[in-house]
């Protein structure tokens, strides 16, 4: 027989096993929100592109496809990480340059390739731990400075190559060429730090680790969670990524371009956003992410074979990145206020707000 207690903890355990489970499926919900339209776009897209071009679906123009999304995806992936945990860092594309342009002078000192690979990583990997612990050490907000430190890579990066490139020669250009079973070396280079980052995420307790801190930093740290140390760590990772691109950079051009990088940090933050990750932190996944990217150079991809001015593809990706920042936030308040929330209550309360002196509590909320 069980007494009363026995009872009461089984009752306990099975309540935390269907709030565990529930929290479960809402997660899941809620990454398939982002991810279903998603897919439901690269298709409609892919279908318009492949009617409107007979290249789309040609074999070199599908290889050139994977190859152009790779890089960005890397960046990507240690984005999505960054933001994971309520952190963001706009100096990746500089950093990315300044990565290929340090590998590119090495290499021209007379130095081998593994070398000029190590020596370039490693410049990506400190420049990443280094601003994680100014972050934590100041709390300085890593928009600022990093917005800030773009200018001064870019600059360095200048200097370095006196504004003209530093050609390397045929020295990776196996990097850029080589494929395996036909999938270009940098797409699966990709598709390897998706799944690591996948793994990383799910089933270890870092990933949990970096849900927690960028869901509630504070109530992280009052559960035991060592909240600076999750913060480089996600900056480091996040660095290897970085120079892992320039590397590519630097084999996709061959040379040491000061220019090589330039947006990439907004083409990873709106590939991330699209793909269900929070400005705010705490949301995110690998698969989201994928998607994002893949999406990013679809469209690129197809409104080039449709000979569209450049300047109209920036457009579309400056439009792309504001409709995932305003969806998401709306998305954000939706959760937090079910259905009290309305686009009329959001007027109501900005014209209550604008009406109101500076003293008035309702303006104070």
């Amino acid at each position: 027989m069980l007494d009363d207690s026995d009872t009461v903890g089984r009752d306990n355990t099975s309540v935390k096993v269907s709030r565990r489970g529930l929290g479960e499926r809402l997660r899941s919900s809620d990454q398939l929100r982002t991810q279903v339209p998603l897919l439901i776009a690269l298709i409609g897209l892919s279908v318009y592109a492949a009617s409107s071009s007979s290249l789309f679906l040609s074999k070199p123009n599908i290889q050139v496809l994977l190859d152009s999304v790779a890089i960005l995806g890397l960046i990507t992936v240690g984005m999505t990480i960054l933001l994971i945990a309520g952190q963001m860092d706009l100096s990746v594309g500089a950093a990315a340059t300044l990565t290929s342009v340090v590998a590119a002078k090495v290499l021209v000192g007379g130095q081998t390739e593994t070398t000029a690979v190590i020596v370039g990583v490693a410049v990506a990997v400190g420049i990443s731990i280094a601003i994680g612990l100014i972050v934590v050490a100041t709390g300085v907000q890593p928009f600022i400075l990093t917005l800030g430190l773009l200018s001064v890579f870019q600059a360095i990066s200048l200097l370095q190559t006196g504004q003209r490139p530093i050609p390397v020669g045929s020295a990776f250009r196996t990097l850029d060429t080589a494929k395996v079973m036909e999938v270009p070396l940098t797409f699966v280079c990709f598709v390897v730090a998706l799944v690591i980052g996948f793994l990383i995420l799910q089933y270890t307790r870092l990933g949990r680790n970096l849900y927690a801190v960028g869901s509630n930093r504070d109530a992280a740290f009052l559960s035991g969670v060592r909240v600076g140390r999750i913060t480089v760590a996600a900056y480091a990772l996040s660095g290897v990524l970085v120079g892992v691109a320039g590397i590519f950079l630097l084999a996709g051009l061959g040379a040491g371009d000061a220019s090589s990088g330039n947006g990439l940090e907004l083409e990873a933050i709106a590939a991330a956003i699209i793909g269900g990750a929070a400005l705010v932190g705490g949301r995110g996944s690998m698969m989201g992410s994928f998607l994002g990217v893949l999406l990013l150079g679809l469209i690129s991809n197809a409104l080039t074979l449709l000979n569209v001015s450049s300047f109209y593809q920036l457009f579309a990706l400056g439009a792309l990145l504001v409709f995932a920042v305003v969806s998401t936030s709306v998305a954000e308040r939706r959760r937090e206020e079910g259905a009290k929330f309305s686009w009329r209550g959001v007027l109501i309360r900005i014209r209550r707000r604008a009406d109101s002196p500076p003293s008035s509590p309702d303006l104070r909320r």
